[in-house]
């Protein structure tokens, strides 16, 4: 629950965060801009600055005019451009307009418009053009037949004169269209309903009391945890990072990631927490394995790392190639021999302006002393002024001879021990790379097992090692594509990777199955998702989330 909390937490910071920059920018506009600068009024000719009205000559007189509508709400005669015209407002509230010397319905054409729009306009333009409108989304409210009239000076002014009454309905300009997005952002009003009380800004209070709320609560469990105590012990893994000692993690000690294990050994090991119970298995846990960012340093008990022959090693870059179109091979070699397992990965130490990052990568081959490969999945920018990301981008730039350090190797998804089950390989995208070094040092063995390898991708050109995995007469190998509609030619499985999986494993004896899992995010969560459905038991799956 804690681990929803947090997460939940750092999203809607996100979105209350860029909204109080909106408020904070739109209201700096507002201060410097003032009411008149927005209101599109500028070069409006004020009630005050208007002539007084004299007394109108009509042919129809007010007895008239109550005897056409007896029951009328109110009759009252005005002026427009010297004309008289009676203005009936009936009971129901309906407006009519008739002209006080011909008693005939009111009627507005562009002449008019034009000459009651500059007698309500005193800037230094002059017409430009007239357009018939039928309302307009300046003028909230107004949706009668019209005119709109555009004046040429250096507001670039807009007036509008409704037909039926010959009433200027409004003023607009530039400065006025900058204020209404600014009042748009200030408001979250974003359809131009022009109104405070709307659906997203009722959201946007409930996100702000989630995130009180919230804060609370992981505050309380901050201080319980004594986290602002300046005297507080170190965690495990602050302690090993700072004695440097190897130790893999991606959350920066959130409890999300699962890669800082470390065995616990003693008589009063501390009980697991919620999050080593959602990434460790049962059999895991027994062992005394926990996360070393979930405890706080004891003397009541030994710790012993994982990964003891962790260590720095400088790779030089051998060659590289496109697997796909987003999907870059490089292999590197080093200078002395380095030893790990299939389905382990290295921690690059990416250099970024001033510092220096850390990326994990499998190697994607069963192990060799000093040849390593990897799958580089490169990541572009998602959009204009979001840059592409770091690692991905550094690595597939790198040209032959290039050098880069890594720590390693890290991680314990690794084949299970030598036993007759069927081992089931389930991937997608970039996480071919540890499945198939797990795969061909499968293969590689005296007695191999059983292997079936389910892979997934959007496009047909997206399948790695394709033909690598076809070749290989004790592997089943089933891609599956997501989007095989815009591919005529594809005739295998279609749709999600764990769905084929599924069907799959439906006849089958789940207790005799190993299975292995990587791939994105969403694929990963899928997945697991289903074997537990499926009743796969836990100790039987193993899976790498790429430290996410």
């Amino acid at each position: 629950m804690i681990r929803f909390i947090q997460w939940l937490h750092r999203w809607v910071s996100l979105i209350l965060v860029i909204q109080v920059a909106l408020w904070l920018v739109s209201g700096f506009f507002f201060s410097i801009t003032g009411h008149h600068g927005m209101s599109g009024h500028q070069y409006m000719v004020s009630e005050n600055s208007k002539p007084p009205l004299k007394k109108l000559a009509t042919q129809v007189d007010f007895t008239e005019m109550y005897q056409r509508f007896p029951s009328a709400h109110l009759i009252e005669l005005v002026s427009v451009a010297g004309v008289g015209q009676y203005q009936v407002t009936l009971a129901d509230g309906n407006v009519l307009y008739f002209n006080a010397n011909t008693n005939e319905n009111w009627s507005t054409g562009e002449a008019l418009a034009t000459q009651l729009a500059l007698s309500s306009y005193n800037g230094p333009g002059h017409v430009e053009a007239v357009e018939r409108v039928m309302g307009s989304d300046e003028v909230n409210g107004w949706e009668a037949s019209g005119f709109r009239i555009d004046i040429k000076d250096d507001l670039n002014t807009r007036i509008y004169i409704d037909e039926a009454s010959s009433q200027v309905v409004e003023h607009r300009n530039t400065p006025w269209t900058i204020a209404d997005w600014a009042f748009r952002l200030h408001f979250m009003d974003y359809t131009g309903g022009r109104s405070f009380n709307h659906l997203l800004i009722w959201s946007a209070g409930l996100f702000a009391l989630w995130f009180s709320l919230s804060g609370l609560i992981l505050l309380g469990r901050n201080i319980t945890n004594g986290d602002f105590n300046p005297n507080r012990k170190k965690t495990w893994l602050e302690y090993f990072q700072q004695k440097g000692k190897p130790i893999a993690s991606s959350c920066g000690g959130g409890g999300t990631c699962g890669l800082c294990k470390v065995t616990l050994q003693g008589n009063s090991i501390p009980s697991p927490t919620a999050a080593e119970k959602a990434l460790l298995s049962a059999t895991e846990l027994e062992a005394g394995t926990r996360l070393s960012c979930q405890h706080r340093t004891s003397p009541d008990y030994d710790v012993k790392l994982h990964n003891a022959g962790v260590g720095d090693i400088a790779l030089t870059l051998d060659s590289k190639r496109q697997l796909t179109p987003s999907i870059m091979e490089l292999t590197f070699v080093s200078s002395g021999p380095v030893s790990y397992e299939a389905g382990q990965f290295m921690q690059f130490r990416i250099p970024h302006i001033n510092e220096i990052l850390s990326r994990h990568y499998s190697v994607a081959t069963r192990p060799h002393p000093t040849r390593f490969v990897f799958n580089i999945r490169l990541l572009p920018s998602p959009s204009e002024g979001i840059p592409p990301g770091i690692g991905s981008s550094y690595l597939c730039n790198l040209e032959a001879g290039a050098s880069v350090d890594a720590v390693g190797p890290f991680g314990d998804f690794q084949l299970t021990k030598q036993n007759n089950y069927t081992q089931v390989f389930i991937g997608g995208g970039a996480g071919v790379a540890p499945l198939r070094a797990l795969i061909q040092s499968e293969l590689a063995a005296d007695s191999p097992r059983r292997c079936i390898f389910f892979y997934g991708a959007r496009y047909e050109k997206e399948l790695c090692y394709r033909n690598e995995f076809e070749r290989e007469e004790r592997l089943t190998y089933i891609p599956v594509l997501s989007e095989s509609a815009k591919s005529d030619d594809w005739t295998g499985p279609t749709g999600f990777v764990h769905e084929t999986a599924m069907k799959w494993l439906a006849g089958k004896n789940k207790e005799t199955l190993d299975i292995y899992v990587c791939g994105p995010p969403p694929m990963l969560e899928a997945t697991l998702k289903s074997l537990a459905d499926f009743g796969i038991p836990r100790e039987r799956i193993k899976f790498d989330d790429f430290g996410i």
